[in-house]
Protein backbone atom coordinates (compact mmCIF):
# COMPACT_ATOMS: atom_id res chain seq x y z
CA UNK A 1 0.00 0.00 0.00
CA UNK A 2 1.32 3.41 -1.00
CA UNK A 3 1.28 6.47 1.19
CA UNK A 4 -0.04 9.56 -0.48
CA UNK A 5 -1.94 12.73 0.31
CA UNK A 6 -5.71 12.77 0.10
CA UNK A 7 -7.58 13.31 -3.12
CA UNK A 8 -7.57 16.92 -4.24
CA UNK A 9 -11.30 17.39 -3.92
CA UNK A 10 -11.18 16.44 -0.25
CA UNK A 11 -8.77 19.24 0.61
CA UNK A 12 -10.29 22.55 1.64
CA UNK A 13 -7.02 24.24 2.50
CA UNK A 14 -7.09 26.38 -0.62
CA UNK A 15 -4.28 28.22 -2.35
CA UNK A 16 -6.51 30.96 -3.67
CA UNK A 17 -5.84 31.96 -7.26
CA UNK A 18 -8.45 34.68 -7.68
CA UNK A 19 -9.86 37.36 -5.45
CA UNK A 20 -13.47 36.40 -4.78
CA UNK A 21 -13.86 35.57 -8.47
CA UNK A 22 -12.96 39.13 -9.43
CA UNK A 23 -9.54 38.66 -11.00
CA UNK A 24 -10.62 36.57 -13.95
CA UNK A 25 -11.79 39.63 -15.83
CA UNK A 26 -10.23 42.96 -14.98
CA UNK A 27 -12.14 44.82 -17.67
CA UNK A 28 -15.67 43.75 -16.81
CA UNK A 29 -17.67 43.39 -13.64
CA UNK A 30 -21.09 41.98 -13.07
CA UNK A 31 -23.71 44.17 -11.49
CA UNK A 32 -27.09 42.96 -10.32
CA UNK A 33 -30.38 44.81 -10.17
CA UNK A 34 -32.99 43.60 -7.74
CA UNK A 35 -36.70 43.13 -7.56
CA UNK A 36 -38.46 41.36 -4.72
CA UNK A 37 -41.24 38.82 -4.67
CA UNK A 38 -42.72 36.31 -2.25
CA UNK A 39 -40.76 33.08 -2.59
CA UNK A 40 -42.69 29.98 -3.65
CA UNK A 41 -39.70 27.76 -2.87
CA UNK A 42 -39.90 28.45 0.86
CA UNK A 43 -43.67 28.81 1.07
CA UNK A 44 -45.81 26.77 3.45
CA UNK A 45 -49.23 27.49 4.87
CA UNK A 46 -49.43 29.62 7.97
CA UNK A 47 -52.07 29.47 10.67
CA UNK A 48 -54.41 32.42 10.87
CA UNK A 49 -53.24 33.33 14.37
CA UNK A 50 -49.50 33.14 13.55
CA UNK A 51 -47.30 36.23 13.78
CA UNK A 52 -45.60 36.67 10.40
CA UNK A 53 -41.81 37.07 10.36
CA UNK A 54 -40.53 38.43 7.03
CA UNK A 55 -37.17 37.01 5.96
CA UNK A 56 -35.18 38.57 3.09
CA UNK A 57 -33.42 35.89 1.02
CA UNK A 58 -31.40 35.88 -2.20
CA UNK A 59 -31.82 32.41 -3.65
CA UNK A 60 -33.05 28.92 -2.99
CA UNK A 61 -31.20 26.98 -0.30
CA UNK A 62 -32.21 23.46 0.72
CA UNK A 63 -30.54 23.87 4.12
CA UNK A 64 -32.36 27.12 4.78
CA UNK A 65 -35.66 25.64 3.59
CA UNK A 66 -35.23 22.70 5.96
CA UNK A 67 -34.80 25.07 8.90
CA UNK A 68 -37.71 27.28 7.84
CA UNK A 69 -40.06 24.33 7.31
CA UNK A 70 -39.19 22.90 10.72
CA UNK A 71 -39.76 26.26 12.40
CA UNK A 72 -43.04 26.91 10.58
CA UNK A 73 -44.43 23.48 11.42
CA UNK A 74 -43.68 23.87 15.11
CA UNK A 75 -46.47 25.17 17.31
CA UNK A 76 -44.64 28.34 18.31
CA UNK A 77 -47.05 31.07 17.19
CA UNK A 78 -44.73 32.35 14.44
CA UNK A 79 -44.52 31.87 10.69
CA UNK A 80 -41.59 32.80 8.45
CA UNK A 81 -42.45 34.25 5.05
CA UNK A 82 -39.54 34.67 2.64
CA UNK A 83 -39.14 37.52 0.18
CA UNK A 84 -36.62 36.85 -2.57
CA UNK A 85 -34.49 39.68 -3.92
CA UNK A 86 -33.94 38.33 -7.40
CA UNK A 87 -31.14 38.90 -9.86
CA UNK A 88 -32.59 40.85 -12.78
CA UNK A 89 -29.78 41.66 -15.16
CA UNK A 90 -26.12 42.19 -15.77
CA UNK A 91 -24.15 45.20 -16.85
CA UNK A 92 -20.64 46.14 -17.87
CA UNK A 93 -18.50 48.07 -15.43
CA UNK A 94 -17.29 51.24 -17.14
CA UNK A 95 -14.03 52.94 -16.25
CA UNK A 96 -14.37 55.16 -13.21
CA UNK A 97 -17.90 54.02 -12.43
CA UNK A 98 -19.15 52.90 -9.03
CA UNK A 99 -22.25 50.76 -9.26
CA UNK A 100 -24.92 51.08 -6.59
CA UNK A 101 -25.92 47.58 -5.56
CA UNK A 102 -28.45 46.18 -3.11
CA UNK A 103 -30.39 49.44 -3.27
CA UNK A 104 -33.93 48.10 -2.93
CA UNK A 105 -32.90 45.80 -0.11
CA UNK A 106 -31.10 48.63 1.68
CA UNK A 107 -34.05 50.99 1.31
CA UNK A 108 -36.51 48.41 2.60
CA UNK A 109 -34.40 47.71 5.67
CA UNK A 110 -33.72 51.37 6.47
CA UNK A 111 -37.07 52.95 5.62
CA UNK A 112 -39.67 50.26 6.30
CA UNK A 113 -40.53 47.55 8.79
CA UNK A 114 -41.17 45.04 5.99
CA UNK A 115 -38.16 42.86 6.87
CA UNK A 116 -37.59 41.18 10.23
CA UNK A 117 -34.76 38.70 9.56
CA UNK A 118 -31.73 39.49 7.42
CA UNK A 119 -28.95 37.24 6.12
CA UNK A 120 -25.59 38.40 4.81
CA UNK A 121 -26.15 36.12 1.81
CA UNK A 122 -28.97 38.38 0.61
CA UNK A 123 -26.49 41.14 -0.24
CA UNK A 124 -24.48 41.25 -3.43
CA UNK A 125 -21.84 43.29 -1.61
CA UNK A 126 -21.23 42.25 1.98
CA UNK A 127 -19.94 45.70 2.88
CA UNK A 128 -23.48 47.05 2.43
CA UNK A 129 -24.49 44.66 5.19
CA UNK A 130 -21.65 46.02 7.34
CA UNK A 131 -22.69 49.63 6.67
CA UNK A 132 -26.21 48.83 7.91
CA UNK A 133 -24.69 47.48 11.11
CA UNK A 134 -22.74 50.70 11.56
CA UNK A 135 -25.99 52.65 11.11
CA UNK A 136 -27.69 50.65 13.89
CA UNK A 137 -30.24 49.08 11.55
CA UNK A 138 -30.21 45.81 13.49
CA UNK A 139 -31.03 44.72 17.02
CA UNK A 140 -28.29 43.88 19.52
CA UNK A 141 -28.15 40.07 19.62
CA UNK A 142 -26.51 40.15 23.04
CA UNK A 143 -29.85 41.23 24.48
CA UNK A 144 -31.38 37.91 23.39
CA UNK A 145 -28.41 35.82 24.52
CA UNK A 146 -28.63 37.18 28.05
CA UNK A 147 -31.80 35.15 28.62
CA UNK A 148 -30.83 32.11 26.53
CA UNK A 149 -29.23 29.24 28.45
CA UNK A 150 -28.16 27.39 25.30
CA UNK A 151 -27.00 30.12 22.90
CA UNK A 152 -24.90 32.73 24.67
CA UNK A 153 -21.40 34.14 25.07
CA UNK A 154 -20.32 31.09 27.05
CA UNK A 155 -21.48 28.42 24.59
CA UNK A 156 -20.36 30.36 21.52
CA UNK A 157 -16.86 31.51 20.61
CA UNK A 158 -16.56 34.74 22.60
CA UNK A 159 -13.47 35.81 20.64
CA UNK A 160 -15.31 35.64 17.32
CA UNK A 161 -18.30 37.41 18.84
CA UNK A 162 -16.13 40.22 20.20
CA UNK A 163 -14.52 40.75 16.78
CA UNK A 164 -18.01 41.21 15.33
CA UNK A 165 -19.01 43.82 17.89
CA UNK A 166 -19.65 47.44 16.94
CA UNK A 167 -19.46 49.81 19.90
CA UNK A 168 -19.95 46.87 22.25
CA UNK A 169 -23.07 45.60 20.49
CA UNK A 170 -23.53 42.52 18.34
CA UNK A 171 -25.63 43.32 15.28
CA UNK A 172 -24.62 40.27 13.27
CA UNK A 173 -23.50 36.74 14.06
CA UNK A 174 -21.66 34.32 11.73
CA UNK A 175 -22.50 30.63 11.63
CA UNK A 176 -19.06 29.47 10.45
CA UNK A 177 -15.78 31.30 9.90
CA UNK A 178 -12.36 30.88 8.34
CA UNK A 179 -8.95 32.54 8.48
CA UNK A 180 -7.18 34.41 5.70
CA UNK A 181 -3.41 34.59 5.87
CA UNK A 182 -0.26 33.87 3.92
CA UNK A 183 2.11 31.01 4.55
CA UNK A 184 5.60 30.00 3.58
CA UNK A 185 8.38 27.54 4.20
CA UNK A 186 10.12 28.42 7.51
CA UNK A 187 13.42 28.07 5.64
CA UNK A 188 12.46 31.18 3.68
CA UNK A 189 10.10 33.15 5.93
CA UNK A 190 11.33 32.29 9.43
CA UNK A 191 9.27 30.87 12.29
CA UNK A 192 7.51 34.01 13.57
CA UNK A 193 3.80 34.27 12.84
CA UNK A 194 2.33 37.43 11.29
CA UNK A 195 5.29 39.48 10.12
CA UNK A 196 5.58 43.22 9.66
CA UNK A 197 6.15 44.84 6.28
CA UNK A 198 9.84 45.39 7.01
CA UNK A 199 10.23 41.74 8.03
CA UNK A 200 8.67 40.64 4.77
CA UNK A 201 11.07 42.82 2.76
CA UNK A 202 14.01 41.46 4.73
CA UNK A 203 13.10 37.84 4.05
CA UNK A 204 12.35 38.46 0.37
CA UNK A 205 15.78 40.05 -0.12
CA UNK A 206 17.36 36.73 0.90
CA UNK A 207 15.33 34.59 -1.53
CA UNK A 208 17.01 32.89 -4.54
CA UNK A 209 16.91 34.86 -7.79
CA UNK A 210 14.26 32.65 -9.40
CA UNK A 211 11.92 32.57 -6.36
CA UNK A 212 8.21 33.13 -6.97
CA UNK A 213 5.33 34.66 -5.03
CA UNK A 214 2.38 32.29 -5.25
CA UNK A 215 3.80 30.99 -8.51
CA UNK A 216 4.65 34.29 -10.20
CA UNK A 217 7.10 37.19 -10.30
CA UNK A 218 5.11 40.09 -11.79
CA UNK A 219 3.82 43.33 -10.29
CA UNK A 220 0.29 42.08 -10.74
CA UNK A 221 0.93 38.80 -8.91
CA UNK A 222 2.65 40.60 -6.04
CA UNK A 223 -0.25 43.05 -5.72
CA UNK A 224 -2.91 40.34 -5.90
CA UNK A 225 -1.30 38.26 -3.17
CA UNK A 226 0.28 40.79 -0.81
CA UNK A 227 -2.16 43.65 -1.07
CA UNK A 228 -5.47 43.02 -2.80
CA UNK A 229 -6.92 40.62 -0.28
CA UNK A 230 -5.96 43.06 2.44
CA UNK A 231 -7.32 46.26 0.86
CA UNK A 232 -10.19 46.26 3.32
CA UNK A 233 -7.71 46.95 6.14
CA UNK A 234 -7.27 50.47 4.76
CA UNK A 235 -10.99 51.26 5.16
CA UNK A 236 -12.58 52.18 8.48
CA UNK A 237 -16.30 51.51 8.05
CA UNK A 238 -17.11 52.69 11.56
CA UNK A 239 -15.65 56.17 11.01
CA UNK A 240 -16.29 56.26 7.28
CA UNK A 241 -12.62 56.88 6.52
CA UNK A 242 -10.15 55.63 3.92
CA UNK A 243 -6.44 55.32 4.74
CA UNK A 244 -4.84 54.56 1.39
CA UNK A 245 -2.56 57.57 1.95
CA UNK A 246 -0.82 55.63 4.75
CA UNK A 247 2.84 54.63 4.65
CA UNK A 248 1.87 50.95 4.72
CA UNK A 249 -0.08 51.21 1.48
CA UNK A 250 2.69 53.25 -0.16
CA UNK A 251 5.31 50.69 0.87
CA UNK A 252 3.19 47.86 -0.48
CA UNK A 253 2.80 49.50 -3.90
CA UNK A 254 6.49 50.38 -4.10
CA UNK A 255 7.42 46.78 -3.30
CA UNK A 256 5.03 45.38 -5.92
CA UNK A 257 6.33 47.86 -8.49
CA UNK A 258 9.86 46.49 -8.09
CA UNK A 259 8.86 43.42 -10.13
CA UNK A 260 8.45 43.16 -13.89
CA UNK A 261 5.19 44.33 -15.44
CA UNK A 262 3.25 41.43 -16.91
CA UNK A 263 0.87 43.66 -18.89
CA UNK A 264 -2.02 41.69 -17.37
CA UNK A 265 -0.98 38.66 -19.41
CA UNK A 266 -0.21 35.14 -18.28
CA UNK A 267 3.52 34.64 -17.74
CA UNK A 268 5.67 31.53 -17.66
CA UNK A 269 7.66 30.61 -14.58
CA UNK A 270 9.76 27.76 -13.29
CA UNK A 271 7.36 25.38 -11.55
CA UNK A 272 10.27 24.04 -9.50
CA UNK A 273 11.43 27.46 -8.33
CA UNK A 274 11.37 28.18 -4.58
CA UNK A 275 8.03 29.70 -3.51
CA UNK A 276 8.21 32.59 -1.08
CA UNK A 277 4.60 32.56 0.15
CA UNK A 278 1.16 31.32 -0.80
CA UNK A 279 -2.21 32.88 -0.16
CA UNK A 280 -4.18 30.68 2.25
CA UNK A 281 -7.82 30.33 3.20
CA UNK A 282 -7.92 28.14 6.30
CA UNK A 283 -11.32 26.65 7.03
CA UNK A 284 -10.58 23.03 7.82
CA UNK A 285 -8.71 20.86 10.30
CA UNK A 286 -8.54 17.91 7.92
CA UNK A 287 -6.54 19.83 5.35
CA UNK A 288 -3.60 20.86 7.55
CA UNK A 289 -1.87 17.47 7.80
CA UNK A 290 0.92 18.30 5.27
CA UNK A 291 2.19 21.14 7.46
CA UNK A 292 2.87 19.16 10.66
CA UNK A 293 2.05 22.22 12.78
CA UNK A 294 2.31 20.31 16.06
CA UNK A 295 5.77 18.90 15.38
CA UNK A 296 9.12 20.37 16.41
CA UNK A 297 9.77 21.30 12.77
CA UNK A 298 6.55 22.64 11.18
CA UNK A 299 6.55 22.78 7.39
CA UNK A 300 4.87 26.19 7.23
CA UNK A 301 4.76 29.54 9.02
CA UNK A 302 1.61 31.65 8.89
CA UNK A 303 2.96 35.11 8.17
CA UNK A 304 -0.29 37.01 7.56
CA UNK A 305 -0.38 40.01 5.24
CA UNK A 306 2.45 42.53 5.65
CA UNK A 307 1.48 45.32 8.03
CA UNK A 308 3.14 47.83 10.34
CA UNK A 309 1.76 46.19 13.49
CA UNK A 310 2.23 42.55 12.44
CA UNK A 311 -1.50 41.79 12.70
CA UNK A 312 -2.18 41.23 9.02
CA UNK A 313 -4.16 37.97 9.19
CA UNK A 314 -7.93 38.20 9.57
CA UNK A 315 -11.04 36.11 10.17
CA UNK A 316 -14.07 36.21 7.92
CA UNK A 317 -17.46 34.54 7.70
CA UNK A 318 -17.60 31.49 5.44
CA UNK A 319 -21.27 30.82 6.09
CA UNK A 320 -24.33 32.94 6.53
CA UNK A 321 -24.49 35.72 9.11
CA UNK A 322 -27.85 36.62 10.63
CA UNK A 323 -29.38 39.83 11.94
CA UNK A 324 -32.72 41.02 13.32
CA UNK A 325 -34.23 44.33 12.21
CA UNK A 326 -34.23 47.09 14.81
CA UNK A 327 -37.55 48.29 13.34
CA UNK A 328 -39.34 45.05 14.15
CA UNK A 329 -41.68 44.95 17.14
CA UNK A 330 -40.40 43.29 20.35
CA UNK A 331 -42.73 40.36 19.66
CA UNK A 332 -41.32 39.85 16.18
CA UNK A 333 -37.76 40.26 17.39
CA UNK A 334 -38.37 37.53 19.95
CA UNK A 335 -39.67 35.21 17.22
CA UNK A 336 -36.79 36.11 14.91
CA UNK A 337 -34.30 35.13 17.63
CA UNK A 338 -36.10 31.83 18.19
CA UNK A 339 -35.51 31.10 14.50
CA UNK A 340 -31.91 32.25 13.98
CA UNK A 341 -30.68 30.67 17.23
CA UNK A 342 -31.34 27.34 15.49
CA UNK A 343 -28.23 27.88 13.35
CA UNK A 344 -25.98 28.16 16.39
CA UNK A 345 -27.04 25.06 18.29
CA UNK A 346 -24.46 22.31 18.73
CA UNK A 347 -26.54 19.83 16.73
CA UNK A 348 -27.15 22.10 13.73
CA UNK A 349 -23.53 23.23 13.54
CA UNK A 350 -22.12 19.70 13.63
CA UNK A 351 -24.56 18.53 10.96
CA UNK A 352 -24.10 21.42 8.54
CA UNK A 353 -20.40 22.22 8.78
CA UNK A 354 -19.56 19.06 6.84
CA UNK A 355 -19.82 18.42 3.12
CA UNK A 356 -19.60 14.97 1.59
CA UNK A 357 -18.35 13.53 -1.70
CA UNK A 358 -21.25 11.10 -1.67
CA UNK A 359 -19.11 8.40 -0.10
CA UNK A 360 -17.27 8.20 3.19
CA UNK A 361 -15.13 11.29 2.64
CA UNK A 362 -16.34 14.38 4.51
CA UNK A 363 -14.77 17.79 4.71
CA UNK A 364 -15.40 20.98 6.66
CA UNK A 365 -16.70 24.16 5.07
CA UNK A 366 -15.40 26.28 7.96
CA UNK A 367 -15.00 26.39 11.72
CA UNK A 368 -18.00 26.22 14.03
CA UNK A 369 -18.79 29.19 16.25
CA UNK A 370 -20.48 26.85 18.75
CA UNK A 371 -17.72 25.80 21.15
CA UNK A 372 -18.86 22.20 21.68
CA UNK A 373 -19.39 21.67 17.96
CA UNK A 374 -15.92 23.13 17.26
CA UNK A 375 -14.27 20.67 19.66
CA UNK A 376 -16.35 17.72 18.41
CA UNK A 377 -15.39 18.33 14.80
CA UNK A 378 -11.73 18.75 15.72
CA UNK A 379 -11.68 15.54 17.78
CA UNK A 380 -13.52 13.59 15.08
CA UNK A 381 -10.95 14.69 12.50
CA UNK A 382 -8.13 13.49 14.74
CA UNK A 383 -9.97 10.22 15.40
CA UNK A 384 -10.29 9.68 11.61
CA UNK A 385 -14.09 9.63 11.55
CA UNK A 386 -14.53 11.65 8.37
CA UNK A 387 -12.53 9.53 5.95
CA UNK A 388 -11.50 5.93 5.37
CA UNK A 389 -7.98 4.89 6.31
CA UNK A 390 -7.30 4.09 2.67
CA UNK A 391 -8.68 5.01 -0.71
CA UNK A 392 -8.27 3.81 -4.28
CA UNK A 393 -7.10 5.89 -7.23
CA UNK A 394 -6.50 4.40 -10.69
CA UNK A 395 -6.20 0.93 -9.29
CA UNK A 396 -3.70 1.87 -6.59
CA UNK A 397 -4.46 1.80 -2.86
CA UNK A 398 -3.26 4.78 -0.86
CA UNK A 399 -3.18 5.59 2.83
CA UNK A 400 -5.12 8.64 3.96
CA UNK A 401 -3.04 11.02 6.04
CA UNK A 402 -4.70 12.67 9.04
CA UNK A 403 -3.57 15.60 11.20
CA UNK A 404 -2.61 14.93 14.80
CA UNK A 405 -4.25 16.50 17.83
CA UNK A 406 -1.12 18.60 18.29
CA UNK A 407 -1.50 19.87 14.71
CA UNK A 408 -5.14 20.84 15.33
CA UNK A 409 -4.39 22.46 18.67
CA UNK A 410 -1.61 24.53 17.09
CA UNK A 411 -3.97 25.71 14.37
CA UNK A 412 -6.58 26.58 17.00
CA UNK A 413 -3.98 28.61 18.88
CA UNK A 414 -3.13 30.56 15.72
CA UNK A 415 -6.77 31.22 14.82
CA UNK A 416 -7.48 32.46 18.35
CA UNK A 417 -4.55 34.89 18.06
CA UNK A 418 -6.06 36.69 15.05
CA UNK A 419 -7.71 39.90 16.19
CA UNK A 420 -9.26 41.22 12.96
CA UNK A 421 -12.64 40.50 11.42
CA UNK A 422 -13.17 41.69 7.87
CA UNK A 423 -15.92 41.76 5.30
CA UNK A 424 -15.45 41.48 1.55
CA UNK A 425 -14.55 44.77 -0.11
CA UNK A 426 -17.19 46.36 -2.33
CA UNK A 427 -16.76 45.18 -5.93
CA UNK A 428 -16.82 48.69 -7.36
CA UNK A 429 -14.24 49.99 -4.90
CA UNK A 430 -12.01 46.98 -5.52
CA UNK A 431 -12.25 47.67 -9.24
CA UNK A 432 -11.38 51.35 -9.01
CA UNK A 433 -8.34 50.58 -6.82
CA UNK A 434 -7.18 47.86 -9.20
CA UNK A 435 -7.64 50.21 -12.15
CA UNK A 436 -5.54 52.98 -10.55
CA UNK A 437 -2.81 50.57 -9.43
CA UNK A 438 -2.46 49.07 -12.90
CA UNK A 439 -2.00 52.57 -14.36
CA UNK A 440 0.83 53.08 -11.87
CA UNK A 441 2.41 49.72 -12.67
CA UNK A 442 2.30 50.45 -16.42
CA UNK A 443 4.00 53.82 -15.89
CA UNK A 444 0.98 55.91 -16.93
CA UNK A 445 0.65 57.48 -13.47
CA UNK A 446 3.08 58.31 -10.69
CA UNK A 447 2.84 56.72 -7.27
CA UNK A 448 1.59 59.98 -5.77
CA UNK A 449 -1.11 60.31 -8.45
CA UNK A 450 -2.17 56.69 -7.90
CA UNK A 451 -2.46 57.06 -4.13
CA UNK A 452 -4.19 60.46 -4.32
CA UNK A 453 -6.78 59.14 -6.78
CA UNK A 454 -7.49 56.03 -4.71
CA UNK A 455 -7.72 58.00 -1.47
CA UNK A 456 -10.02 60.65 -2.94
CA UNK A 457 -12.31 58.24 -4.78
CA UNK A 458 -12.72 55.81 -1.89
CA UNK A 459 -13.22 58.66 0.57
CA UNK A 460 -15.98 60.07 -1.63
CA UNK A 461 -17.64 56.67 -1.84
CA UNK A 462 -17.49 56.22 1.94
CA UNK A 463 -18.94 59.69 2.57
CA UNK A 464 -21.90 58.79 0.39
CA UNK A 465 -22.56 55.67 2.50
CA UNK A 466 -22.66 57.50 5.84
Amino acid sequence: MKKRTMRNYTIIFVFIIVLCGNLISCNQRTTINYSNSISSFYETTEKEEDTILNFAVMSESSILKKAIDKFNKADNGYFIKCTEYNQQGYGEMKSGEIKLTDMELLQNIINTSDIDIISSYTFQNEDNYRILQEKGAFADLYSFMSNDEEINTTTLNSHVLSLNEINGKLYSMPTFYCAYTMGGNPEYVGTKNNWTFDEMISYWSKMPENATIHGGRTKEIAFDKFVRYNLVSFIDYEKGEAHFDSQDFRKCLEFCNSFEYGNLEKTNYDINAPQFVNMLNIGSFMSIYPFELGSNTPKITFVGFPSSDGNGAFLQACGECFSISAKSSPEKQKGAWEFIRTFFTEEWQEENVLSSDGGNQKTEIGFCINNNAFETIKNNVVEKKYADDTYQDKGEIYETIFPSKADCDKLTEYINSIDRWEVTLNDSVDYLIYEEVMLYFSGEKSLDECIDNIQNRTSLWLSEQH
